[in-house]
């Protein structure tokens, strides 16, 4: 009588299967565990909603105004208001004029896709006057926000930049970056060294958003594990906070530390600083009899 087969064609169907899922997780995409949210350029994405407010408004009726705000910076937003600015309430009253977001959440490996919140106003038309047809109410919405953003890279530093005994890594004097995943951005990194004592970093920061930039506040410095001195540098004016320059796209900032080491090493270079933003659209209510 022959054995029988049943349970060693099993195991082969069972090691085949495990075998394909394997080989498709070693073929999947980069999850977001692994993805770098802080990098590029984002903003707040801010909508009003398909018939809030709707297209024709009349006369003592009541409408809605709903905003979508869509978080897709790599940071928070904190502090966030959302205002109705120009509003002429002789035609139309808005209740309120402003709302409040305390905190909508950036994306991360915990949210990928950041985080959405609305905000609502209740309005009433009021009446047309003197035989008028129709009116059209031109108004801002405006978005202010408080945020954050991280800058890092690697670098080279080399105090003896004539020893050509030094085979270590070579100093880039100037590196480019497109952002860290915020409106406001480290652009740009040029590296000067006092041979033999310190270096001094030129950071530019831009605004390469939609929006203006209010204030530009520096926070924690550091090269490796050692912390750095950072100022404002230029027409900004040699201090940790500002109010950004009118008309200006770029501000400079200068980091200075002192050289312990004498041969050529790797290390990191590490800068944040939280800003103030602000968003402002403008819409329009149309009244008509």
């Amino acid at each position: 009588m022959k054995p029988v087969l049943y349970p060693r064609i099993s195991l082969v169907l069972i090691s085949l299967v495990l075998l394909t899922f394997l080989l498709g997780c070693g073929s999947s995409p980069p999850s977001a565990l692994s993805y770098n949210f802080k990098q590029g350029l984002a903003d707040v994405t801010m909508r009003l909603l398909p018939q809030a407010p709707p297209e024709k408004i009349y006369p003592s009726s009541s409408f809605k105004i709903m905003a979508e705000l869509d978080n897709q910076l790599a940071y928070d937003l904190t502090e966030g208001t959302v205002s109705i600015v120009g509003l002429d309430q002789q035609y139309f009253q808005v209740i309120p004029l402003q709302q409040t977001i305390p905190v909508l959440l950036g994306r991360s490996f915990t949210a990928p896709s950041g985080e959405k919140t609305m905000v609502e106003f209740d309005g009433t038309a009021q009446y047309l006057i003197d035989n008028a047809k129709e009116y059209v109410g031109n108004y801002f919405l405006t978005l202010r926000y408080n945020s954050n953003v991280d800058f890092s890279d690697s670098i080279c530093i080399n105090p003896n930049l004539y020893d050509v005994y030094d085979a270590g890594c070579k100093v880039q004097p100037q590196k480019s970056y497109s952002g860290q995943g915020a409106p406001v951005a480290v652009t740009k990194l040029e590296e000067i060294i006092t041979p033999g004592a310190a270096v001094e970093f030129r950071l530019t920061v831009a605004n390469r958003g939609r929006g203006k930039v209010n204030s530009l506040t520096l926070g924690a410095a550091r090269l490796g594990s050692q912390e750095m001195t950072c100022l404002f540098g230029g027409t900004a004016g040699n201090s940790r906070t500002i109010t950004w320059p009118k008309e200006k796209q770029e501000v400079p900032i200068i980091c200075r530390a002192i050289l312990k080491d004498q041969s050529s090493y790797t290390t990191t270079i590490a800068v944040d600083f939280t800003y103030s933003y602000e968003r402002v659209e403008q819409q329009k209510l149309r009244m008509v009899r």
